[in-house]
Order: C-alpha cells, then structure tokens, then sequence
C-alpha cells in the first residue's frame, strides 16, 4: 500500500493500492483531490504551495492529464514556453530608429562595384573594390549632372584602384590642354629611342587609349605612368594618398631634365627637339631688390612652371590674388651701407601659352599642424595678365578641385573644357572627371561648385 499526500493542511487524500485498479474512478478521486490541494482555497487564498512556487495550474488541464482522457487530435498543442536565458541578452543594444530619408538628395554617380587585381611595377600586388564616390555639391541648390549623350565619351575616365585620384585628375588636365599633347606626340621619334624618357612614352599611351573601354588595360597603363614618375621621385612608390600638385611638379620637371639629352639624340637623328614644357608652360619672373636707405639693389630672372597663390581671407578673386602676389612687399636685407630693409617686387619677363596657378588651400598653424583653408575664390573665365614683352588674354579651361574637409584625407576630380569645341563656342560644353565616371557640366556650373574647392587653375592664352 502506498499514500498520495495532499500539500494543503485541510486536504490529505489516502489511496489505497487495491483501490487503484479500478483506473477510472480512483484516478477521479485522484484528481478531485489533488485539484483541490494546488488551486485556491474555499477561503479565496492561495494555498502554500503556490505561494512558494508561484505557478498556479488550470483545472481542466490538470484532470486530462491525471485521468488521461486527453484527445490529441482535437486539441492543438500549448507552445511551450522557452525559459529564460539571461546570458543571451548580454551585450545586446535596442536599434536605433532608422532616420527618415530628406526629400531631395543627389543619386550617386553610376559607378558599379568592381573588383580589380593590379600588378606590375614597383608597387606590391594589391587588390582593392572600388565603391561610388558621390561628389557634394557645394552650393545652396542640389543640382544632377547631366549624363553624357555620346557612348565615347563615358570611356574617358580613368580607373582608381588604389588611392591614385590624384594621378586621375592630373592626367585628365594635361591631357585637356591639346596643344601640349600634340607638341610631346609629334616627337615621338626621337624620345622613343631613349629609355629615360618613360614618362612621355606611358602618357602618350595614355592618350592613346583614352577612349578605351577596357578598364584593366588602362589600369596596366596608369601602373606604368607612376612607376615612371616614381623612378625620379621615390615618394610616389607607394599608394598612399598624395598631393596632385607636387605630383604635377614632379612630371614636368622630368619631362624638361630630357632637354639636353633629347638635343643631342635629334641633332644625331638630323632632327631638332623642342621641349613641350619650354614650349607651353614655361615662362620667367623678373624679381627686383631695392634698398630703402641708398637706393641700391638687385636683379635677377627665375624660371617658373606654375605660380603658388595665397588665398585671400573671406573672399577673393584670382585677379586680386594675382596683384597680391606682384605688389611691392618688404623683406630683411642687410646692404653695404648697414640698412637692414629693402622692397621687393616681381613682375612678368614674359607670359606662357598654359598658365597654371597653385591656389594654396593647405597651409601650416603655429603648431605646425597641416591645415585646409575653404575661403571661397571667384573663379574668373578670362584673365588679363601684363608682362614685359606685353599682355595677353587667357581663358579657364580646367580645374583641380580637392573636395574633402581636412588635409590629411579627400578627393581630387578633375573639371575640364569639351576639346570638341572651340573656346568661343556658346555651348560651354564641359566634363567632370571623376575617376572612372564622367559626367557632363559647363563651365559657368564648375565656377559655381568650385569656389570652395579649386585647386589647380589651367589658363590657356588667346593667340
């Protein structure tokens, strides 16, 4: 015999053993009881066992399963409930609400995805997925370039697989000043048989291929142009972000150090060679020296390729910065006669067909810390400049722009006039160069969105 205790003090049901076989009405007893002693009491309280486990039962549910009388097939099963686990909810944070989206945004630029595998050169294998970069528009109104109408010209662009935009957007300058080309294509039998002149050969086929639509033949291309440039200029090896005005600097002064050499390969050939950047690109600057207290001083004559321009504080134009840079400053000099100032001025000797100014916008603070200046500069289309063998007229005809807020990081692009028009046509068809995107603009539209911006002005003289 055995005994089924009850839990609650006024109810203890005794079962005998021979009372059991009887299944149906022992186990009601059963069940009777038991309900009885884990529900509530006749006295509206709840009893001691649910007070210390706090789990009341349900009555129909407790005598189906005591009396075994459960249909599975009418009944639908309970869910179980899962226990809690509180070491899951560790470390979990409650997302953040998405952000409505504002009602007018620029799409990006129609640049897929694209995976590419580079070697060749100097540089290391790399690998790098080239993502869509969305140029900001920097005035009050959000414009949509417009997309190019002729299949060509989206091959224009130049691929980016590592860092290289300011690479892209000086080549896309040079090679918008279609005289200069010319003047380096021309010649090509006689720098083609000397093997330092690398950087004209990888340009010109550059040039060559710039309608091209093969992305990986370009970027063999672009590989061989900067491991070309890098053999002179070691910082360039790398593919680290850099600086598109000294990278420009650097090609030129490769391209003119050939001078001598060239001369003499031509004059063996019964030919002549003319340097392009002579040519084009260079000109001279007259720097004058004058003693305040004896009138004495001195000149001299230096050759440049391109003039550095300080910004003006708030708002400037590229003529006042000009005469900003040509007026009579005073410096410290000490004369024969003791006086320690003197007055400085520089002045045109004579005047180059391509006139390339540097807008200085990175500028060092007391603690010599790199600094990006936004002052906004007029950008002027026509430009007057006087010079001792007399004046000439100049016309914009393409920009470097760095867009980004600090110095340390940002993006080149490079804006530049439709060569398939003449200066004065009234379409003012321009491009923006992008990388790999090109998309359509004028140059009233990049004078606007540049002011900001501007980096690099090329200014090609009215013949």
């Amino acid at each position: 015999m055995f005994r089924v205790f009850g839990c609650c003090r006024k109810n203890v049901v005794h079962v005998e053993a021979d009372e059991c076989r009887n299944t149906h009405s022992s186990l009601s007893r059963v069940n009777i009881s038991l309900t009885s002693a884990t529900t509530v009491n006749s006295d509206g309280k709840i009893s001691i066992w649910n007070r210390l486990f706090g789990r009341p039962t349900n009555y129909q549910r407790d005598k189906k399963r005591v009396t075994g009388l459960v249909d599975k097939t009418s009944e639908p099963k309970e869910k179980k409930k899962k226990p809690f686990r509180w070491w899951r909810k560790r470390n979990r944070v409650t997302p953040a609400p998405e952000e409505p989206l504002p009602k007018k945004l620029c799409p990006p630029a129609p640049h897929k995805h694209t995976v590419v595998k580079v070697t060749g050169g100097k540089g290391p294998e790399f690998q790098r997925v080239l993502l869509p970069v969305t140029e900001k528009e920097e005035g009050p109104t959000c414009s949509v370039p417009e997309p190019l109408a002729h299949p060509q010209r989206k091959c224009l662009g130049l691929p980016n697989p590592a860092q290289i935009c300011y690479m892209n957007s000086c080549l896309q300058s040079l090679l918008t000043l279609e005289d200069f080309i010319k003047s380096i294509s021309c010649q090509e039998p006689v720098w083609s048989t000397t093997p330092n002149a690398a950087v004209m050969s990888s340009l010109m086929d550059i040039s060559r291929s710039h309608f091209s639509s093969d992305a990986q033949h370009k970027i063999r291309l672009l590989i061989q142009f900067k491991s070309a440039v890098a053999a002179l200029n070691p910082e360039f090896n790398d593919l680290d972000q850099k600086d598109v005005h000294e990278f420009f600097t650097s090609v030129l002064h490769q391209m003119r150090s050939l001078d001598a050499q060239l001369r003499m390969t031509a004059a063996s050939m019964g030919r002549t060679y003319s340097c392009p950047v002579e040519d084009h690109m260079l000109f001279k600057m007259r720097n004058i020296r004058t003693c305040k207290r004896c009138g004495e001083g001195s000149t001299r004559e230096e050759e440049y390729t391109c003039l550095s321009l300080d910004l003006i504080r708030g708002k400037g134009t590229i003529e006042q910065m000009l005469e900003n840079y040509l007026k009579e400053t005073e410096l410290e000099y000490k004369c024969e006669c003791g006086a320690t100032k003197s007055r400085n001025r520089m002045s045109f000797v004579n005047l180059p067909r391509v006139l390339v100014l540097h807008l200085k916008r990175f500028r060092f603070t007391p603690m010599f810390q790199l600094k990006k200046v936004h002052d906004p500069v007029d950008l002027s289309r026509d430009l007057v400049v006087s010079s001792s063998e007399g004046g000439a007229c100049y016309s914009l005809v393409s920009t470097i722009s760095h867009l980004g807020h600090s110095a340390k990081s940002g993006h080149y692009v490079s804006d530049g006039m439709d060569l398939d028009v003449e200066q004065e046509d009234l379409s003012d068809r321009w491009f923006t160069y992008n990388d790999a995107v090109v998309t359509k603009t004028t140059g009233h539209s990049v004078c606007a969105k540049r002011r900001n911006s501007s980096y690099m002005l090329f200014y090609k003289r009215h013949d």
